[in-house]
């Protein structure tokens, strides 16, 4: 005969985030091993991620395609125009307006259209912006790199009329015996532009004159070629600065350079063997770190920098054969990423398996991990944080915000599924008895409980529907890491019966996200326990 009632409550429902590496009953309950469209708050809970809303109006020449690549470009009066690729068009304007740039060449010290206008080959252009001299009156240049392509500069004359873009070398130098100037990677730093992985040299860097990041040849312009400390079989991916150091991401290896501020006195400070960067746009400093892609995991940069030695810290510890498998797929060139500050987080695209992964970075694990989870059905192909704090999203025909609780006015579904559970009494049978639910929500809202047995794959369901109003006040609203919540958001406890019985238990909680966002507090199951078998 079944024993009495117990409790069994887990105040830390998905606190760590995604867990898919480790198996069995004794995964820390803190962990998830199914985390979809969710978010680890300020307060520590589980929620719903914010969706996202179009913003552009008016597409220009763009049609239906995808925006690619994009950069927040600020001229010296501070006016931010975002720069912006796709369709083989390079575009400027702002979030609500794309208009194709005009691509221009130099003629009689000044720059004018070109007719036709041309296209390029692929979208996945790379930008930094550098003042060409010093002064107030210094005017502010951009740059664009992508492999299979010239080397861009994006200017007006005399600080008067309209950007074009023009190719360096038609306004500018190129490296003294470079034939075709089309690196696929650049950084502006230490009042330089550097510039790699052209074509003819993948392991050689170019930097420009100081304060003139248009003139690759002359005093004060050079080159360094990393072929000379990593070998003739590896080549460069990305370029960073961090710390006053120089960041060199080949694909197999890390090179590290001190002094970068004066080239004459450059000097290699420090070479990480044996890992690097796949995928250049996977690259992003977070103030205080650099995170990048490499074939093993998302990896942080401080951790390898600090310690010299392996292991490193790895925030994909907790998924790791699951990314490296879905990095197999991917092609690396279409990998995307972004590290928003306002909310302490670093997205990872993966558009052919059609998901983002979150990498939580307010916290570090004990493993060294980052805590993760899943974003499906939200399918950028870009990414931009602005200075203003926003996060832009490259949607098909323009912009979009990430804002609001619905994808572009569509409905997505919050999953969160705990650990296989045995409560440590693994030859115990367990009859299920009723669930209580504490959850952070607003208007009506159906909860969806699932629960298995014994690593079932088919669940159980009860919905329960609650209109969540008179509730008790939610004191700290302000640090759901969202501001966004409706008034008459509430905190409310759901009751649901429950029934069946088996050894191991396992539960989730599903929650369709339609204008309004939630967050899961605490699970308590109460169940009696039978005899042992």
């Amino acid at each position: 005969m079944a024993g009495a009632l117990k409790a069994i409550t887990n105040s830390t429902l998905g606190f760590l985030g995604l867990n898919t590496q480790e198996a069995g009953v004794t995964l820390d309950s803190g962990y998830a091993t199914k985390a979809i469209n969710c978010i680890i708050d300020k307060s520590g809970r589980l929620g719903s991620r914010r969706g996202w809303q179009m913003l552009t109006t008016n597409s220009g020449d763009l049609g239906s395609a995808y925006i690619e690549s994009m950069f927040e470009f600020i001229d010296e009066d501070r006016i931010s125009t975002i720069l912006s690729a796709g369709d083989g068009k390079l575009f400027s304007g702002t979030s609500t307006l794309t208009r194709q740039l005009v691509y221009g060449a130099e003629a009689g010290g000044a720059s004018t259209a070109l007719s036709p206008q041309p296209t390029f080959t692929g979208n996945s252009w790379q930008f930094c912006q550098l003042a060409e001299d010093a002064g107030l009156d210094a005017e502010m240049y951009g740059f664009a790199a992508q492999k299979g392509n010239s080397f861009l500069i994006y200017r007006r004359e005399a600080h008067v009329g309209t950007y074009k873009f023009q190719t360096i070398g038609d306004y500018g130098t190129v490296p003294t015996g470079v034939t075709t100037f089309d690196p696929d990677c650049c950084v502006a730093a230490f009042g330089r532009v550097w510039a790699a992985g052209i074509t003819g040299a993948k392991s050689t860097i170019y930097y420009s004159q100081l304060l003139n990041g248009a003139r690759f040849t002359g005093t004060g312009s050079g080159f360094i070629d990393v072929a000379s400390v990593v070998g003739n079989n590896d080549e460069i991916v990305a370029l960073a600065s961090h710390n006053g150091f120089l960041i060199v991401f080949c694909r197999k290896n890390i090179v590290i350079y001190a002094n970068p501020d004066d080239p004459t006195i450059i000097s290699l400070q420090d070479v990480i063997t044996g890992v690097g960067c796949i995928a250049r746009d996977t690259v992003q400093p977070t103030g205080t770190d650099l995170i990048f892609l490499s074939n093993s995991g998302v990896r942080s940069l401080n951790r390898v920098v600090n310690e010299k030695s392996l292991p490193m810290r790895e925030l994909s510890v907790n998924i790791r054969d699951d990314l490296i498998n879905y990095i197999g797929g991917e092609s690396l060139v279409n990998l995307k990423s972004i590290y928003f500050e306002r909310d302490a987080f670093y997205l990872l695209l993966l558009p052919g398996l059609q998901q983002i992964i979150y990498f939580d970075l307010r916290q570090v694990l004990q493993n060294g991990g980052a805590r993760t989870t899943i974003w499906t059905d939200i399918l950028p192909k870009a990414f931009l944080a602005t200075s203003d704090n926003k996060l832009y999203f490259g949607e098909a025909g323009g912009i979009g915000n990430y804002f609001g609780y619905t994808d572009n006015g569509d409905g997505y579904r919050m999953e969160y599924f705990t650990q296989n559970t045995d409560i440590q009494l693994p030859y115990i049978l367990k009859f299920l008895k009723k669930a209580k639910v504490i959850v952070v929500a607003s208007g009506t809202q159906d909860i969806v409980i699932k629960y298995g047995f014994d690593y079932a794959t088919v669940y159980t369901s009860r919905t329960h529907t609650k209109d969540f109003v008179g509730g008790a006040s939610e004191y700290n609203i302000a640090e759901y890491n969202i501001g966004e919540f409706t008034p008459g958001t509430a905190i409310n406890e759901l009751n649901l019966n429950l029934g069946g019985s088996g050894k191991v238990l396992q539960f989730g909680v599903e929650v369709p996200i339609e204008g309004a966002p939630v967050a899961i507090q605490q699970l308590t199951v109460y169940l009696k326990l039978g005899k042992m078998n």
